[in-house]
C-alpha cells in the first residue's frame, strides 16, 4: 500500500509539473496601466468586455499546458494590470451550460465599475464544457454593450475553434456596424490551429480598429504590458477623440446604420440572432421621439422582380411591426421594399445572396 500512495505522489507531482510549464507568470507582470497616466499617456477606452472561451476544445494542451489555464493566467495578468483604470468591465463566457436556463453563453460579470477581486473570482468560478458558440458573445455583446461610456474594447481570448453554425466573423461585423468607431475588437489565441487561427484574425479585422495576437506572444510581462497599453492608452500629446466623451447610448447618425439584419431564402421572419440589433434600435428610437427613420427591404436576384419587390416590403414590415409592439412609435416609421434593385454583395455567390437578403434603416432626422 506504502509503494502505490509513493506511486501516486509521483505521478501528482509530474502531473503538475507538466500542467506548470507556464504559470510561472506573475500577476502582476502585466504592469501598471494606471501609473503611465502620470508619464505622458492618458486614457482611450471607458468600456471593456473580456470574452472567456470555457469549451471543451479548451482542455487540451498547448506548450505543456492546459489551454484554458493559459487562458485564465492571462485574464488574470490583464485584470491586475487595469485595476487601477476608471473602467465599466465585463466578462462573457461561452462554452459551458451556465445558469437556471441553460446558457452556453453568459455574461458572468459586470457591466460594471472595475472590481479587481470580484472580477479574478468570476475568472476563476469558470467551469469547462460544451461546444463552441463563438458567435454568440459577440452578437449578445450588442444589447450588452447597450448602456456603454465611451470608446469600447472587446478582448476575446479563446482557441479559435468554433462548433456552432453562426460566423463569429459576421457576428463581429455586425457588433462594429452597431457600435462603429467606438468599438475596437482584439483576439488573443490560444494554440496554433490552422482554422483557428484564420477565425481569430478575421474577428479582428471585423472590428476595424483592434488586431489579433496568440497567447505565447503574450506569455512575457513586457509583451503584456505592450498589448494592454495599446488597447487602454495612448500618448498624451494625440488629438483626444471626441468619442472620448462619455454617452449614454450609440450615437443616431448618417455613418452608424444598422445592417445586417438578414433574412432566410423567401422569408420575411426576423431571426433570433438578430433581435439584439432591433432591441438597440428600439431603444434609441423611443429615447428620440422626434427621429423618423425609413426602414428599407432588400432581396437576392433569386426569382422574379416582381415577386421580389413583394419580398422586399413584407420583410421592411415585419422590422417596422417589432419596433412598434416593442413601443416605438408608429408615426416615425415608414417601410420601402426596393426589390433586388440595390445589392450590396455579388448575387452569383451564396455568401453574397445572403448579405442582400436585408433590411436597412435610413435616418432622416
Amino acid at each position: 500500500m506504502r509503494k502505490w500512495n509513493i506511486l501516486l505522489c509521483l505521478m501528482c507531482v509530474g502531473f503538475l509539473t507538466a500542467c506548470g510549464t507556464k504559470q510561472s507568470n506573475l500577476p502582476h507582470d502585466g504592469g501598471n496601466l494606471s501609473a503611465k497616466l502620470g508619464q505622458g499617456y492618458v486614457q482611450k477606452v471607458e468600456t471593456a468586455l473580456f470574452m472567456l472561451d470555457a469549451s471543451s476544445t479548451m482542455f487540451d494542451g498547448y506548450e505543456g499546458t492546459q489551454k484554458f489555464s493559459i487562458a485564465q493566467n492571462l485574464l488574470l495578468r490583464m485584470n491586475s494590470a487595469i485595476a487601477g483604470l476608471k473602467l465599466d468591465t465585463g466578462l462573457h463566457v461561452f462554452g459551458p451550460v451556465m445558469g437556471p436556463n441553460q446558457q452556453d453563453s453568459k455574461l458572468v460579470y459586470g457591466m460594471k465599475a472595475h472590481d479587481s477581486a470580484e472580477f479574478a473570482k468570476a475568472v476563476m468560478a469558470v467551469k469547462l464544457g460544451g461546444l463552441t458558440p463563438m458567435a454568440k458573445p459577440l452578437t449578445e455583446s450588442i444589447n450588452t454593450l447597450r448602456d456603454s461610456k465611451g470608446r469600447i474594447a472587446v478582448i476575446l481570448v479563446g482557441d479559435g475553434k468554433s462548433t456552432n453554425t453562426a460566423d463569429p466573423i459576421k457576428a463581429a461585423a455586425e457588433l462594429k456596424k452597431v457600435y462603429g468607431d467606438r468599438i475596437c475588437i482584439y483576439t488573443v489565441l490560444v494554440g496554433n490551429d490552422p482554422k483557428g487561427k484564420a477565425t481569430m484574425e478575421g474577428i479582428a479585422q471585423a472590428g476595424g480598429c483592434g488586431f489579433a495576437t496568440t497567447a505565447s506572444t503574450l506569455s512575457t510581462g513586457r509583451e503584456l504590458a505592450s498589448f494592454l497599453e495599446r488597447v487602454f492608452l495612448e500618448k498624451a500629446s494625440a488629438p483626444v477623440p471626441v468619442a472620448i466623451a462619455p454617452v449614454a447610448k450609440p450615437a443616431v447618425t448618417e455613418r452608424i446604420v444598422l445592417r445586417g439584419i438578414n433574412f432566410d431564402f423567401d422569408k420575411a421572419i426576423i431571426k433570433p440572432e438578430f433581435m439584439p440589433v432591433l432591441d438597440v434600435a428600439k431603444g434609441i428610437l423611443k429615447e428620440r421621439p422626434n427621429l423618423k427613420v425609413v426602414i428599407e427591404g432588400h432581396t437576392c436576384d433569386i426569382g422574379s422582380e416582381a415577386y421580389n419587390q413583394k419580398l422586399s416590403e413584407r420583410r421592411a414590415r415585419a422590422v417596422s411591426d417589432y419596433l412598434v409592439q416593442n413601443g416605438v412609435n408608429a408615426a416615425n416609421l415608414s417601410t420601402v421594399g426596393h426589390g433586388e434593385m440595390q445589392p450590396v454583395a455579388d448575387n452569383k455567390t451564396r455568401s453574397g445572396r445572403e448579405l442582400n437578403r436585408r433590411v436597412e434603416f435610413k435616418v432622416m432626422q
